[in-house]
């Protein structure tokens, strides 16, 4: 943040060197140059100039200015003579579209000027960094991952996607590009408060009695805050939710959807460049670029958000053994999402140590994720560990405990299942889903069906009719790569092994410039990520072991209701 107020420092005093030497040009660039620096600036400068202006931000309600609670607050619209004198003006003049324009032309050229410097370092080095061996390939690569996390929201946003896509990108940049998940900044306290008094147009303090400015957690688009909810907010939600009971208030990031808008015009116009340079082209930025943006609208809002919530609840009601947060109508807008406070551990205490429900947690997992799949069509395409919770099972009644002790010693299950009750699997950040149309939801079971029989073949078959445009290098020698690859490896490497074989399996692809479409990678990588995380709960637990089971018929019928047999049958579905 330093080094980008220092560039700006110096780029204004540039400015103002130039138009001491020609006054004409000071007369000429003024307005749009002020209307530029109002939509680039960060709200604190942008605060400095409407002072001098002759309007003061903090007049309005609750001490904060509507141009800090969102992306659109339009500096024309501000209450100062300057300002309604120049709004007259230009549309006198017919001149509001062209100013407007110019005006984002400026800011783009101002934001990619700052990016070009920013990335000229990754860019020059791309070429040589083979040439220094993998210890200059590792050096290279921290700094793409430096640079990203300097680049904005966007770019982290990108990384964080381009991480789970190793069919577009070798396996080593994915690994540093996963560490993105941790890398974004926080926004003020300020900004929070005033987006939530927009939001739902009351001051805070009617709706929560407290409200921590310390934000518990931050991502790309939005952070998280922790507050409890006042008489009023309790009413205002309904469904028995109590005065002091804990809720999650996620607030988006200031100015993010205009930041991401703008990053990614300058991401597809500097994709189109690098497809061009060596070293970058077989990257295949472009394509990577053009399905990131497909689904970047949604997660930028957070009423779509609170959308998926509801519906992964309804779709999971009658599982004992799985939450999701529950969104708090009418507290849900664009902007913000207030949402029942989920408390848990994050599943990687689990991972690393043993514990007696470590089996119970890996197999939920693959249950959850399979029925999404298979049944639901709505899958949770953000799996990793960082949205995991477990939340430890309520305490068992005084009734259950007395019950118990009553029942004979021979009927150990039945006083276990009463008093030693089983933890929940809690998911969160539901921004990102995938629904597969019927074709790739064909094609996808056809995948793992021929994974699961070890079928080079057909799986070939299936990737290709998965692919964006069904192109291959060479169709019959991918083929032949996974018919033989297949052949020299025993089902236990592959039920032991399944996540490098899978690996294997998209490294064949991207060799070959096979693209899945977006969904189906999605999926694929997700089943990765669960893989990862489940095997390391208990080794025991393997996807593709329960993928058999269920794959095991072409029937619908019989294949769902053997999940529904199993899951009756371990307990982990049922009503709680």
């Amino acid at each position: 943040m330093r080094r980008w107020r220092g560039f700006k420092t110096v780029a204004i005093g540039t400015g103002v060197g130039t138009v001491q030497s020609s006054q004409s040009l000071l007369t000429a660039l003024l307005p749009p140059a002020l209307l530029w620096l109002l939509c680039v600036l960060p709200s604190s400068y942008r605060s400095f100039l409407l002072r001098l202006w002759g309007y003061d931000p903090a007049c309005k309600a609750g001490g904060f200015g509507a141009g800090a609670s969102a992306d659109a607050a339009s500096p024309a619209s501000a209450a100062s003579p300057l300002a309604a004198a120049l709004t007259w003006l230009l549309a006198q003049l017919r001149l509001t579209s062209f100013a407007s324009a110019l005006a984002d032309e400026l800011a783009l050229a101002a934001r990619a000027l700052y990016l070009c410097m920013l990335f000229l370092p990754a860019l020059v080095t791309a070429p040589l960094a083979p040439l220094a061996g993998a210890a200059g390939r590792e050096r290279w690569l921290r700094l793409v991952q430096w640079t990203l996390e300097n680049a904005g929201p966007a770019f982290i946003k990108w990384g964080q996607w381009a991480s789970t896509r190793p069919d577009l990108f070798p396996e080593d940049l994915c690994l540093h590009l996963e560490q993105l998940q941790t890398s974004a900044p926080a926004h003020s306290a300020a900004h929070s408060i005033a987006a939530v008094q927009a939001a739902f147009d009351a001051p805070l303090g009617e709706l929560f009695e407290v409200f921590a400015e310390q934000p518990l957690a931050s991502g790309s688009i939005a952070q998280v805050h922790v507050a409890t909810l006042s008489e009023k907010g309790a009413a205002l939600v309904g469904g028995g939710a109590a005065a002091g009971a804990t809720v999650a208030v996620k607030v988006r990031h200031p100015g993010v959807t205009g930041i991401m808008h703008r990053d990614f015009v300058l991401m597809q116009r500097a994709a189109a460049l690098c497809s061009r340079l060596p070293g970058l082209a077989e990257l295949r930025l472009e394509e990577s670029i053009r399905q990131f943006g497909g689904p970047l609208k949604e997660q930028l809002d957070l009423s779509v958000e609170a959308s998926h919530l509801s519906r992964f609840n309804d779709n999971f009601r009658a599982w004992s053994h799985v939450r999701f947060p529950v969104p708090l109508y009418p507290l849900v807008s664009t902007d913000v999402l207030v949402e029942s406070y989920e408390e848990g551990d994050l599943i990687t205490r689990y991972t690393r140590s043993p514990h007696r429900h470590n089996a119970m947690l890996a197999q939920t997992g693959v249950d959850v994720f399979l029925t999404m799949m298979l049944k639901d069509n709505f899958i949770h395409a953000d799996l990793h560990p960082g949205n995991l919770l477990v939340r430890p099972a309520d305490p068992p009644s005084a009734a259950a405990v007395a019950l118990a002790a009553w029942l004979p010693a021979s009927w150990e299950r039945a006083r276990s299942w009463l008093v030693d009750r089983s933890p929940a699997i809690v998911l969160l950040d539901t921004g990102m889903i995938v629904e597969l149309s019927q074709q790739d939801q064909k094609s996808l079971l056809g995948f793992f069906k021929a994974l699961t029989h070890m079928d080079g073949r057909r799986l070939a078959r299936e990737i290709l009719a998965m692919s964006v445009d069904g192109n291959c290098k060479d169709p019959v020698e991918f083929a032949r790569e996974l018919e033989a690859k297949f052949a020299a490896m025993d089902r236990e490497y592959l039920r032991r092994e399944s996540q490098a074989v899978i690996r294997d399996i998209i490294e064949h692809m991207r060799l070959h410039q096979v693209t899945l479409r977006s969904s189906v990678s999605t999926v694929v990588v997700t089943s990765l990520v669960l893989e990862g995380w489940s095997s390391r709960l208990d080794p025991d637990v393997r996807i593709l072991d329960t993928m058999r089971d269920m794959l095991g018929t072409d029937n619908w019928a019989e294949r769902l209701g053997g999940v529904v047999d199993r899951l009756v049958g371990s307990g982990q579905l049922g009503d709680v």
